[in-house]
């Protein structure tokens, strides 16, 4: 998907000068912008594992035997893979009765697994190894790009030739014979749409409905600005040669 945008047309004809300033040269800004869509090739799993106790030393060593061995499985079936468990807490659960103040009753006891995968079509087999090790839910499931680079400069590169053939489509239609390139900016910061995220709560079945892993979208924006070259004879009058742009860099 890509689209052009032309911006800021700026004809500065001075009269009866030989030579003028480069900032106050005749010239022509354009804008040129590009988005590439991608599929993801990496996936990040945040697995959540949850257990309960009645003290905080028993849910956390439930919770503790429950991530490691969920942590090994993951491990032993996807080697290459990076593993590793985040966001810890025990957290005490209170019964607030109707007079009095709350009484604890128990202990909470949370833990993520965070996987990293570079192989998407093992999405299936990480959502039956969590079920199976009793995890309770898959907090988050990401996709994303293992290099973002590759992506981000096609976008520019398009964006700059979409850019150039905006500016020779201007120059042919005012007349006017396109000098050298000035100045290249990009125009704003890259742009990567959120990576798609999906939630699984209370898992309970590995009968799962097909997912849809969607696209990642990298958009580029860039601005060019040539010199607008005048007949020295008569600066006023534009010649109507063909433009001859310069390739960007």
């Amino acid at each position: 998907m890509q689209s052009i945008g032309l911006l800021l047309v700026y004809m500065a004809m001075l009269h009866g000068q030989q030579a003028l300033p480069v900032a106050e040269r005749p010239y022509l800004r354009v804008h040129g912008q590009s988005t590439v869509s991608v599929e993801p090739d990496q996936l990040q799993f945040d697995i959540g594992v949850v257990t309960q106790a009645n003290t905080a030393k028993e849910a956390t060593d439930q919770n503790d035997s429950q991530s490691k061995s969920l942590i090994q499985q993951l491990q032993a079936a996807f080697p290459s893979a990076s593993v590793k468990s985040i966001n810890f807490s025990v957290n005490p659960n209170y019964r607030y009765p109707a007079q009095g103040p709350p009484t604890i009753v128990g202990y909470t006891s949370s833990n993520t697994v965070r996987l990293l995968l570079n192989d998407i079509s093992k999405l299936q087999s990480v959502i039956d190894i969590a079920i199976k090790s009793g995890a309770r839910s898959i907090n988050r499931l990401t996709f994303t790009l293992q290099n973002e680079n590759p992506v981000r400069a096609e976008a520019f590169a398009k964006a700059a030739e979409q850019a150039q053939a905006g500016a020779q489509a201007l120059a042919a239609s005012l007349k006017v014979r396109l000098g050298k390139l000035l100045n290249v900016e990009e125009g704003q910061p890259v742009i990567v749409s959120a990576p798609r995220q999906i939630s699984f709560e209370n898992l309970s079945s590995t009968d799962l409905a097909p997912i849809s892993l969607g696209t990642i979208d990298v958009h580029a924006d860039v601005n060019l600005t040539y010199e607008i070259l005048q007949d020295a004879d008569h600066p006023c009058e534009n010649d109507i040669s063909p433009a001859n742009v310069p390739a960007s860099k």
